[in-house]
């Protein structure tokens, strides 16, 4: 079994996580005792990873998200979730 090393990835997490004033650790250990914040930013965060999406835009996209979540706006909401539209 061989392991993957996935450098850019790590950083894009790291770099998006500092810019909300994150702590690396706190969240991966919050992520992994199924905190609800934590999984949405990162299936938030993975998500605009896969798609490509630059640290700068996705630091933006999460920004307004973020928001939106926070203050329940139901206008920009998927039908079948109450999360905003990545």
């Amino acid at each position: 079994m061989t392991t993957k090393v996935y450098p850019y990835k790590n950083q894009f997490i790291y770099t998006v996580l500092r810019a909300f004033h994150l702590q690396m650790d706190r969240f991966m250990y919050n992520l992994i005792h199924h905190h609800a914040y934590e999984i949405i930013l990162y299936r938030w965060i993975l998500k605009l990873y896969d798609k490509g999406a630059s640290i700068e835009k996705a630091i933006l996209t999460i920004y307004k998200a973020r928001n939106m979540f926070l203050l329940k706006d139901t206008s920009c909401m998927t039908r079948d979730s109450n999360t905003p539209k990545i």
